[in-house]
Order: C-alpha cells, then structure tokens, then sequence
C-alpha cells in the first residue's frame, strides 16, 4: 500500500485517517491499538464515527475507503476487554455500526491476522472484506460468557446463512481466512501481506473510477431499500447528471470515463 503522510488522528491517535492515493480519491482509516491487538474501545468506536462525518464534510472528494489494522499481526482482536461490559440497552455502538454499513461512500475492510469479536462485527458492515491468508475470524462471546449484540448475530446471518452463523456463534471457534472465503464471510484471500496491499488498492481504484453517483445509488438501494424516496432522488440524481453524459460519450469514443460525481 502506498504510504502517505497521516493527515488526521482520533482518539489520542488510535484511530488515524491519511489519504492513500489523493489522484484516485482514496482515504483510509487504520485502528492503530497495536500493544492490544488493535481493540476497540468505545472511545475509538466513537472517533471512528466523528471520523466518518468529517470524511463527508472535510474530503469530499473522497470516492473510497479503506479500513485496515496497524500491522500485520491484527485487524482489530475485539473489543477492549479492560473496559465494563455493557448491560446491552446501550444502542450507541450498533448504530455506529449501521451508519458504516449505510455510508454512502464504499469500504473496503483490509483484514491482516485477528478479526475478532467486535472486530469482525466492524468487518462485516463494510461494503467488502479481503484478507490475507493469515486472517483468522470469531465472534467468541459464548467463550467469554457474555450475550452477543442481536445486530451482530442478524448481520452475520445476512452474510453467511443461518446454518453457518450458528456454527461461528455457538461453538466460538475460529475460522481460517479460506474457511471465511468458502461461506462467503469474505470475497477474496490474499497470500501475502505485499500482495494483500496490492490487491486492495487495485480494487479501490477500479471501484474510484467509476461514477459515484451510480454507486452510491446502487449502495442504497442494497442497505436501504424500503426508503423508495431517497432512492428515487438518487436515481434522479444520475439521471440528470453530467456524468450520465460522460458515460455515454466515453463508450461511443472507446475511451475511459472521466467521471466527476456531479
């Protein structure tokens, strides 16, 4: 992965945000927690949120992102276990988690060693999921005593089925990187770390040049379809867009589009 100055830091730093490639219009966002396998406490799930609306307001000409963990060893290994467990009526952390999956701009989740927990719970409300083939996935609560959160278990049903998620929830156990691939979890397995980067970045530019306003369109109507309204104002959107234009003209010429999001 192309390396770029930090531009901003959350939470005392443990949540960074650089742009990764300014020319294609990508940011990334790392967990950056490495003497805690990168946990996630509450604190970071809030920067990450603050993090996501400055994305919006501050970077508007940000197409992608990407959200990996510090180094090699961990995506994020869960929740920080030294913080009091909630009682579960605390609905702030599952909302964050459904304005990641609702996010008009596409994430992509670069998953490197542990995918743990509340680090696969972050995972899976992304748009897509790579891994290296180092990459190891659980949802642990059952070993841990604890309930899983109702909005973790329907998404892993979403992802996976009925039959696989009961397998992940009620054993506890891990799961390899081609085990995630082969029910779905994930859509790609890496083979190493250089070529994890590779790919990931190859893939967000693909998706950053092509016309925003057709994919965040397409991203409503996969994460909020019942709102016929904001999805009809979409589709007018590009409708009446000079991308829509440029579309056009660039496969009559043979050329590549050079959409604008506008």
């Amino acid at each position: 992965m192309v390396e770029s100055k930090i531009t901003k830091e959350y939470a005392s730093g443990l949540i960074l945000f650089d742009i990764v490639d300014e020319l294609a219009y990508i940011g990334r966002i790392t967990i950056n927690n490495p003497s805690k396998r990168n946990a996630i406490s509450r604190q970071m799930w809030f920067a990450l949120s603050d993090l996501l609306d400055d994305c919006l307001l501050n970077y508007k000409t940000i197409r992608v992102l990407i959200i990996t963990g510090s180094g090699q060893i961990s995506f994020c290994s869960g929740a920080d276990l030294s913080e009091k467990e909630g009682d579960g009526t605390d609905h702030t952390i599952p909302n964050i988690r459904v304005k990641l999956r609702q996010y008009p701009i596409p994430i992509i989740a670069k998953i490197n060693g542990y995918c743990l927990g509340g680090g696969l719970a972050l995972a899976m409300n992304v748009d897509i999921r790579i891994a290296s083939e180092n990459a190891s996935f659980s949802i642990p609560a059952v070993k841990l005593g604890v309930p899983c959160p109702k909005d973790i278990v329907h998404r892993l049903i979403q992802l996976v089925g009925e039959s696989e998620a009961k397998m992940i929830l009620y054993t506890g156990n891990r799961i390899s990187a081609q085990q995630a691939y082969s029910i779905g979890l994930i859509q790609y397995v890496s083979d190493s770390h250089d070529n994890l980067d590779k790919y990931v970045l190859e893939l967000a530019q693909t998706i950053s040049r092509n016309a925003p306003l057709s994919i965040r369109s397409i991203k409503l109507m996969i994460e909020n379809g019942t709102n016929e309204l904001t999805i009809k104002t979409s589709i007018d959107a590009c409708l009446s867009s000079h991308d829509i234009n440029e579309g056009r003209n660039a496969f009559r010429e043979k050329r590549d589009a050079n959409f604008q999001g506008c």
